[in-house]
């Protein structure tokens, strides 16, 4: 018993002198990798993410990581574009749309061919000096540099409408900041290239305040076509279908067929032959919430 107490005794006094045992809660491997993967909601796989710790405490780090993107691609009036990248297995988000939340230009016509070849087959080939060139441009990255790598170039991938597109895998280095807070780890800055810093903290509700407008444009030019449609008809179109009212205006009242909206969501159509209500579900996908994007007439 006297042990006992002595041991205890002993435990008090250095507590005492030494004050709280500090416990780190340093960013793991697998805790910037998970922070990574799902930055803005994005489901990245994990072999998509190869990092290295580059700084490291408990309540920050730095880290330097190469990503495998997925990059969909356009030829538009002979020149190749970066249209699209994918953010989940089956999911895609629009480059414009995250470069105007980011406020960022995204570079056009650097890897255009000389004006001595623009006019010949060779321009239009999407080559993996092409790929490369247009990736790194976005990235701020000068080349030659081990950056960018190109991985894999699919020219007859997904279809855009009746152009010509690809798929472009490429292996990009780029270097993130990490915060913890509340317990958990999240990355709140975004570096490539030569680019500065850029802090992404408010980046997923920047990016939906910009499909929410794209959103309205949307419902507003179905709304411009659906009213000259009543001119002509007399009536708008009775259905509880997007798909059909785009099937009754296009291609004369709508030359863009337009069927989903920026969350990759169908928009929703209510019509009778005097008024109709078009809707976007918005960020949280549920009808009849406060984000959704509604337009009704006449």
């Amino acid at each position: 018993m006297r042990i006992r107490v002595h041991l205890w005794l002993i435990t008090v006094v250095i507590l005492t002198i030494v004050g709280p045992v500090s416990v780190r809660a340093d960013l793991s491997q697998k805790q910037a990798r998970k922070a990574i993967q799902t930055i803005g909601g994005w489901s990245l796989p994990g072999s998509a993410v190869r990092l290295q710790i580059r700084s490291n405490s408990a309540e920050s780090a730095e880290v330097s990581a190469e990503i495998q993107a997925v990059f969909r691609l356009r030829l538009f009036e002979g020149h190749w574009q970066l249209r699209e990248i994918r953010s989940a297995p089956d999911r895609w988000e629009q480059l414009v749309i995250i470069a105007r939340a980011a406020k960022v230009e995204i570079p056009e016509g650097e890897c255009d061919p000389p004006p001595q070849l623009a006019r010949t087959r060779l321009a239009t080939w999407l080559t993996t000096k092409k790929a490369r060139c247009l990736v790194a441009n976005l990235f701020g990255v000068v080349l030659p540099s081990d950056d960018v790598r190109i991985e894999d170039i699919d020219a007859f991938g997904l279809s855009i409408g009746s152009e010509s597109s690809a798929l472009v895998t490429a292996l990009v280095r780029v270097d993130f900041r990490l915060a913890r807070a509340a317990g958990s780890w999240r990355v709140t800055e975004f570096k490539s290239g030569t680019r500065n810093w850029l802090n992404i903290t408010n980046l997923p509700d920047a990016i939906n305040e910009v499909k929410r407008s794209a959103a309205s444009e949307d419902l507003s030019t179905i709304a411009k076509a659906l009213g000259d449609y009543r001119r002509d008809r007399g009536y708008f179109v009775v259905s509880d279908k997007e798909s059909v009212l785009i099937d009754h205006l296009s291609p004369r009242y709508l030359t863009r067929i337009i069927r989903v909206d920026p969350w990759h969501r169908p928009y929703q159509y209510e019509g009778q032959q005097t008024t109709y209500s078009l809707r976007s579900l918005g960020p949280d996908g549920k009808p009849n919430t406060p984000d959704d994007v509604v337009v009704a007439g006449p």
